[in-house]
């Protein structure tokens, strides 16, 4: 049986040139980064070969990145680390847990005060109703530069000179979208930024945030001194040499990928006129190979097992709870009923895929929805 891994913006798997230099570096760099003496420095010169290529595809300064345990450790170290209580933030309600829940902690633990705005229909926050909700209290706007579950790309140039005009530091979660789409931190006035290697063809289990400079950040973890004191414990060497080389070639050739990326798609929506499928892609202008797309009349959580076993992986933009399924509140914040956001799968494409795999899974769909309708 065939198979066809459309989870991309799950996680990706590893590149191979990847994972052959992260097998060389823990079979033959094993000194720790902190010791002088010749074994630790070498480690320590790959950590900076890394920051570098991380500084290189985002265009930024080396000093402004530092590597984390994950995607959510970033989050984590910018938001604790930067408000202070009875801070005003605001950020949206359709946040990756990592921020959300954080954001929940700060208001319950330290009495920070917190606006959230809800996304339009076309899956984008509006700039205008992120500058209404700013009070003199407002220290912090954190929002995502590409939302996971829709794929939808915020305009955060525009929230930045917003958020510049009035003094305010500007988070991004950008997990979603580094190496798969062109980001500038020359151009885009984000003060903190945080990244995951596993969404680019990297390792996972190791991230990075981008600290623009003049910005301080508390430390929340302590330990030693190891980058810049906000993310002590002995570095792994290895899973930062892998994010490094990943993402110095997810953004190397990020318009080619790009381009083909999207040719996939347009094979993908052909096919299903041509089946005469009936769906709904929610989302237009979105992130290459998300496709958020809903089959009316069918049930999302069905089509998802009935595809796992023609070996098609996707995701079920729901959640089961006591054995009732919930449509997603992202699907239904957006303005998405309910009924389509329980038929809704989120489906997506990357370089891996062929065209081949693209025709398998638009013929599995055609099968399956003709024997669901039934």
């Amino acid at each position: 049986m065939k198979k066809v891994y459309c989870d991309i913006s799950a996680t990706t798997p590893t590149n191979h040139e990847v994972v052959d230099l992260m097998a060389t570096i823990q079979k033959n760099f094993f000194g720790n980064p902190s010791s002088i003496h010749k074994y630790g420095q070498e480690s320590h010169a790959i950590i900076e070969k890394s920051r570098i290529q991380v500084a290189d595809a985002l265009n930024c300064h080396q000093e402004e990145i530092i590597f984390t345990g994950s995607g959510t450790e970033a989050n984590n170290i910018a938001l604790q680390g930067f408000i202070e209580p009875k801070d005003h933030i605001i950020s949206t309600s359709y946040e990756h847990p990592s921020v959300s829940n954080v954001l929940k902690s700060l208001k319950k633990n330290k009495g920070a005060s917190l606006s959230l705005v809800k996304p339009d229909k076309d899956g984008k926050i509006n700039p205008k109703s992120i500058k209404s909700l700013i009070s003199e209290k407002t220290k912090l706007i954190s929002v995502m530069l590409v939302n996971n579950e829709l794929g939808s790309i915020n305009d955060i140039k525009k929230i930045s000179e917003i958020s510049k005009n009035k003094n305010i530091i500007l988070h991004v979660d950008a997990v979603q979208c580094v190496g798969k789409i062109p980001i500038n931190l020359n151009d885009l006035r984000i003060d903190l930024m945080s990244l995951s290697g596993h969404k680019f063809y990297g390792p996972k289990g190791v991230g990075a945030l981008f600290i623009r400079k003049g910005i301080n950040l508390k430390t929340i973890i302590d330990g030693g001194g190891q980058e810049l004191n906000l993310r002590p414990g002995t570095e792994n060497i290895s899973g930062i040499a892998g994010l490094g080389l990943a993402i110095s070639k997810a953004c190397k050739n990020i318009v080619n990928n790009i381009q083909y990326v999207k040719n996939l798609e347009n094979i993908f929506i052909e096919k299903l006129n041509q089946y005469n499928i009936e769906y709904i892609l929610h989302i237009e202008d979105r992130l290459p190979g998300v496709l958020t797309i809903g089959f009316p009349g069918i049930d999302g959580q069905s089509l998802l097992i009935a595809l796992d076993l023609k070996g098609i992986a996707a995701s079920f933009g729901s959640a089961c709870s006591s054995g009732t399924t919930k449509a997603s509140k992202i699907l239904l914040d957006s303005g998405i009923s309910e009924d389509l956001a329980k038929s809704t799968l989120r489906i997506s494409f990357g370089k891996i895929h062929s065209k081949e795999d693209i025709l398998y899974v638009a013929e599995q769909l055609d099968n399956i929805i003709k024997r669901l309708k039934k």
